[in-house]
């Protein structure tokens, strides 16, 4: 019974939450030294497909480039810029999650 219910209990949490080094998504805002990126796509939607965002902390040892590999700074960052965020460690963001603060390692800019 024991067994049943471990294996039950990783299967639900396995199911809640998705592990990454990464998300893609767009800015949604720039405050002081962070950003709100939406990360709907590692979230598994319920019916009622509810968007998710996540906070993404930089700092200067965050590495900021285009897709070329041109750098670009913090201040060079728009609303609506599609990005890919890169982490240090791998991350888990699930439904029951509410909005977590990330810090990023490397943020990629795509052109619009």
């Amino acid at each position: 019974m024991k067994k049943l219910i471990l294996i039950f209990s990783f299967i639900f949490l396995t199911a809640c939450s998705n592990e990454t080094h990464s998300i893609y998504g767009e800015i949604y805002s720039i405050d002081e030294e962070s950003i709100i990126v939406g990360c709907s796509d590692l979230v598994r939607k319920s019916k009622d497909d509810i968007g998710y965002s996540c906070a993404i902390k930089i700092t200067e040892e965050t590495i900021i480039k285009t897709q070329a590999g041109d750098v670009v700074t913090f201040d060079e960052l728009n609303i609506n810029n599609m990005v890919s965020v890169y982490f240090e460690e791998p991350i888990t963001v699930g439904a029951g999650t509410e909005r977590q603060t990330l810090e990023a390692k490397e943020i990629t800019v795509f052109e619009n």
